[in-house]
């Protein structure tokens, strides 16, 4: 045993060195791994439609989960309680407060020594005034207000001045009257009397406005209706024979009309409004205002 041991301890010692050809690896083995690499990590996805990863922007094939979504939306807006709100119908629109505003009336007109003047002519202030007016339906203080209110109107064209008045005989509360007025006000702060013609330095003018609360339309043109229906009961007779005075409109509503009956309307003038009587054709009259005639159903005016 110990001449064994020392047989391979006297063994000489060697180094195997190897050759640059023997360090190359196998191809083949090479080539058998990447193509199993290839076969589970590609090929057998794309054969099984099994995909690994995000979609690229513009693939033609949709999944399911897209094409629900896609749809989602579309069914959405097409389920009867999803409609965007539709626009309130015109009858919707109707039920608000409205203003209702005749003809202005000159009460009285004043030259540079203001003295008063007994034919003050015509003033072009309606085209300011009626729309301004109007807008009175808006006005907090008008709110569900049924009345009448005369409002006044001093113009001073040398001052370039429109001042607001209170009118006589409303039928409103007084602490809703001075609401309304304060938005008048408000709403001819900035008038300008340069545009409009005159002849003399002040005019004082007043209008009625008649406060319609919501609901209360349909009752307003059932009484211009039955207004109709009286004129139509009139007489027929051609004649017509002279008149004169003067009368006030008593109805909410006076149609004017081209001729007696049948004619078409061409002024519509509120209660209060005052006329000049021409001439009278059985029931009807023929008046004046402003510089217009037409006829009135006699019991339309107050004579």
């Amino acid at each position: 045993m110990a001449k064994a041991d020392m047989a391979k301890r006297q063994r000489p010692l060697t180094v195997d060195i190897p050759r640059p050809g023997d360090e190359q690896p196998v191809w083949s083995r090479v080539g058998v791994i990447a193509l199993v690499g290839f076969v589970v990590g590609v090929a057998w996805p794309r054969l099984a439609g099994v995909r690994v990863g995000p979609s690229v922007p513009g693939d033609p094939k949709p999944t399911a989960e897209s094409a629900a979504a896609s749809a989602a939306p579309a069914a959405a807006a097409a389920a009867p309680g999803t409609a965007e709100p539709e626009a309130k119908p015109p009858e919707a629109a109707k039920n608000q407060q409205q203003v209702v505003v005749g003809p202005g009336r000159i009460t009285r007109c004043s030259d540079k020594k203001s003295k008063k003047i007994e034919d003050c002519g015509e003033l072009q202030f309606d085209p300011i005034a009626l729309p301004r007016l109007r807008e009175l339906a808006q006005c907090p203080a008008a709110l569900g207000v049924d009345g009448k209110l005369p409002i006044g109107f001093e113009l001073n064209f040398e001052k370039k001045e429109v001042q607001v008045v209170k009118g006589k005989k409303t039928t409103l509360p007084a602490s809703t009257v001075s609401g309304i007025l304060q938005c008048a006000a408000r709403e001819f702060s900035n008038v300008s009397l340069e545009e409009v013609p005159r002849k003399y330095r002040r005019y004082s003018l007043v209008y009625t406005a008649t406060f319609i609360p919501p609901g209360a339309q349909a009752e307003a043109a059932k009484t211009e209706v039955g207004s109709e229906d009286q004129e139509k009961a009139a007489g027929t007779t051609t004649s017509e024979a002279a008149a004169s005075g003067l009368a006030t409109v008593s109805w909410d509503t006076a149609l004017v009309r081209g001729a007696p009956k049948e004619g078409d309307v061409v002024m519509r003038l509120v209660r209060g409004t005052r006329v000049k009587l021409v001439g009278r054709q059985n029931d009807w009259y023929k008046i004046e205002h402003r510089g217009k005639t037409g006829w009135v159903y006699r019991g339309s005016i107050g004579l």
